[in-house]
């Protein structure tokens, strides 16, 4: 997939679109079922979609009779971005992406969801910007730190692709959908052909580096592994994971300094695997939420042709056209309780023309520090839709 950042005030249209895409036209990687993902960074979200939902109200799902308030309102949970997915523009297919530039930057600082921060941190295409220097500090702060927390997770000396393949990981580091069915390669197949793009957004940030020899010419890379040099670092990550990870080592009830925390970390040989662990804090509780949030967000239709009967006279063929891995039944509670409901549906699951025959299961995730019971129907879908056919009526 790629992605296309926009940081502009005027609202989009199919008429813009169609002219960014044409004026960019598709590179190698970019092509097959590859989808255009672009995304919207605005001042003003409410305006912004009052005037998107006037020029194109097809885009959005459900949604859309609740008005632009309402919208935004479902725009600020999660990781604080709106989707409209699977739309049809200049003879392909796009998903644009809407967040306030005010929670943009507050990712890129801090990493409080590492969701739009973390697609920032590979390539992108930035088509326009506005002249906003907080947001173009942002930005480089945000390279800086995928690259100090890279450093902290690799051993003293490594090449290029591992550093790139490190950085690619942090945003999918204690992903919920890593476990449950996304492609595991991803991370690889993000890198892999995009070598040179990833050295033109970090060749500056490593030169500058003082606790790094960079030797451009080998390809390769060694960093300061003293408990000193991980001090140092560890002190200037963002503020959420320097929270996530006092939050792992301190003990409850103790309360100490968190510069006295870090420097503990710091002459602990697991410094990397704590780091590990507290970035997949941040990661896995804001892709439950933009992953559940996707519901609302993509809707469902209805299947065209002879699939169109109601619920409540036999079987119902529903289309979700959702281009990622999305939660279909999410039931969650809390540690310690059991939802205890019976099935409502027998599904036969038809996915790339092979049937699935599920029923509820127990899934257990670890969310923070209670482990959350979520009993859900999964599925994994790229780029397509996923029919549900509901063979047995509801029951009373």
């Amino acid at each position: 997939m790629r992605l296309i950042f926009l940081s502009e005030k005027r609202k989009t249209d199919n008429k813009n679109i169609r002219a960014l895409t044409a004026s960019h036209p598709p590179t190698k990687e970019c092509v097959g079922n590859n989808m255009l993902d672009f995304v919207f960074a605005v001042d003003d979200a409410v305006t912004w979609h009052m005037m998107n939902l006037t020029k194109n109200r097809s885009h959005y799902s459900f949604l859309k009779v609740l008005g632009p308030k309402q919208i935004n309102s479902v725009q600020n949970y999660g990781a604080g971005i709106y989707y409209n997915t699977l739309v049809p523009c200049n003879g392909r297919v796009i998903k644009y992406g809407v967040i306030s530039t005010d929670t943009l930057i507050d990712d890129l600082l801090h990493w409080k969801t590492l969701y739009v921060a973390g697609r920032l941190q590979k390539p992108v295409k930035i088509l326009t910007q506005n002249e906003n220097s907080k947001l173009q500090a942002a930005l480089v702060s945000n390279l800086k730190s995928a690259v100090t927390a890279a450093f902290l997770m690799l051993p003293e000396s490594f090449s290029e692709e591992d550093l790139y393949m490190q950085i690619a990981g942090l945003s999918y580091t204690g992903d919920f959908r890593m476990i449950v069915g996304e492609d595991r390669s991803k991370v690889q197949n993000i890198v892999e052909p995009n070598v040179p793009h990833f050295q033109k957004l970090y060749s500056n940030i490593l030169q500058d580096c003082p606790q790094v020899v960079y030797k451009h010419h080998l390809g390769r890379l060694e960093i300061d592994k003293s408990p000193e040099g991980q001090f140092a670092q560890l002190m200037s990550l963002p503020r959420t994971l320097q929270q996530k990870i006092t939050s792992l080592v301190d003990p409850p009830g103790k309360n100490r300094d968190v510069e006295e925390i870090l420097l503990q970390v710091a002459h602990d040989p697991d410094c990397g695997f704590v780091v590990h662990q507290g970035i997949a804090r941040i990661v896995r509780s804001s892709s439950v939420v933009q992953s559940a949030k996707t519901i609302l967000t993509a809707g469902f239709e209805v299947g065209s042709g002879q699939h169109r009967p109601s619920l409540e006279s036999g079987p119902l063929m529903a289309s979700f056209p959702f281009s990622s891995c999305v939660p279909l039944m999410l039931l969650g509670c809390t540690s310690g309780q059991r939802w205890e409901l019976p099935p409502l549906f027998h599904m036969e699951i038809e996915v790339l023309e092979s049937k699935i025959n599920l029923t509820g299961s127990w899934y257990f995730l670890p969310l923070g520090e209670e482990t959350v019971v979520l009993p859900f129907i999964y599925l994994c879908i790229y780029y397509g839709s996923v029919y549900i056919c509901c063979t047995e009526r509801r029951r009373s």
